[in-house]
């Protein structure tokens, strides 16, 4: 299937490695933009993160495709292709300087330093291409952008959350890993935004998210309500702080979500609990009333949700307040409305491997479909394509370079 999508002009170098950057990167490949994914000779290790295909088991050379990735990788490195480069070493540095001089943007998440230390800074580059855009997500930031006090520190989710304020709103660790996914989510905005700059006017630029700055943008009411009360909330999920309900309720089979954000969606959740009574009582007649009677007012939606399944209750409700069953992967993928808007795509990794299933493009269009047009690549699976395509001659001693 052809690479398809409303960001086909653009071509991007992908530095990056493990989840926060390549799942930006992932999301402009599957806008259509032509994502190379630049690996050293060890690759990238989330490549060594289970669960595997069944051939991953067997040594390299016996397997029957060649897979070297488990899922994890392949979630977000869908629709890359992989060139392996050792940039420690200056023949193979020259053929990343060319690379980068065709492209439009180069992406990255190393600790603040690397690439320059590696002589690959954003203002090498910049030198040759003056509208490349130069994006990367660090943990505290880029020193180009604004010095940090833990620029240094290295960080992954459970850092960037606990910083950010996110473990302590809700008293615990979020999955999946949101301080890796909203990040790498930001940076392709800035992405498609500094480009959106550099056609207009010639001009590229270096563009960072940290990690911990998205965590606090990701929580900007909590910020808002400290701005306004200069109050601390109590760690832990606030399930009444400003509307209720808002909340879980078991049922007979699982959980449900029921949110009431209008006074008619609380009389219309009345009228399917047949509790008429509960419109016009005065511990729950108004949003107010029930966060200050939070505690009788769950226990009467308890009673009511724990005698009935989840499929019961949706259809009592009928679509008239905002709902949602606690759904697992199983339930998901039977589940209508991803059949209807085609969320869920496969692909043969190839050999003697199943096809494998990974989550489509959420971002629908009309006139520029996306698709799943390139498998999970394997290391340096694409040298030799890639570098033909780009007129770069291989470097005379290519031992470690993969084709």
């Amino acid at each position: 299937m052809p690479r398809r999508g409303p960001l086909q002009d653009l071509t991007v170098i992908d530095c990056t490695r493990a989840l926060a950057g390549p799942f930006g990167a992932g999301l402009l490949a599957d806008l259509g933009a032509r994502v190379i994914k630049v690996e050293p000779p060890m690759g990238d290790g989330y490549r060594n993160t289970p669960p595997f295909l069944p051939d991953h088991a067997a040594p390299y050379e016996e397997r029957s495709a060649g897979t070297d990735f488990g899922a994890p990788f392949a979630a977000v490195n869908r629709n890359k292709r992989s060139v392996c480069l050792d940039l420690k070493d200056d023949a193979q540095k020259d053929i990343f300087l060319q690379l980068c001089d065709q492209a439009d943007a180069v992406v990255e998440n190393m600790r603040a330093g690397v690439m320059d230390r590696l002589g690959l800074s954003y203002e090498v580059i910049a030198a040759r291409n003056s509208k490349i855009v130069y994006a990367c997500v660090r943990g505290f930031g880029d020193p180009r952008t604004g010095e940090s006090p833990y620029a240094d520190w290295p960080s992954l989710d459970a850092a960037a959350q606990s910083f950010g304020g996110l473990v302590h709103a809700n008293d615990g660790l979020v999955t999946p890993a949101i301080a890796d996914m909203f990040p790498g989510t930001l940076m392709a905005l800035g992405v498609v935004s500094a480009l959106h700059h550099a056609q207009r006017t010639g001009e590229g630029q270096f563009l960072d998210v940290a990690m911990y700055d998205a965590m606090l943008a990701f929580q900007k009411s909590a910020v808002a309500q400290y701005g306004f009360t200069g109050k601390v909330n109590p760690p832990g999920l606030q399930r009444a702080m400003t509307l209720y309900p808002f909340d879980l309720f078991p049922a007979k089979d699982g959980r449900i979500s029921l949110a009431v954000a209008q006074p008619r969606h609380w009389d219309l959740l009345c009228a399917a609990m047949e509790r008429a009574d509960m419109m016009t009582d005065e511990r729950s007649a108004t949003n107010a009333a029930r966060l200050q009677n939070v505690d009788w007012v769950e226990t009467q939606i308890r009673a009511w949700t724990r005698q009935l399944t989840r499929a019961e209750i949706l259809a009592k409700l009928d679509g008239n307040i905002p709902v949602g069953p606690v759904q697992n992967m199983a339930d998901i993928f039977v589940d209508p409305h991803v059949a209807a808007r085609q969320m869920l795509e496969t692909c043969s990794p190839g050999g003697d491997n199943p096809d494998i299933t990974l989550a489509a493009n959420p971002i629908k269009f009309s006139a520029t479909p996306t698709s799943l047009y390139q498998v999970p690549p394997t290391l340096g699976e694409h040298n030799a394509e890639v570098l033909a395509e780009f007129g770069i001659e291989m470097p005379a001693e290519p031992d470690n370079l993969r084709s």
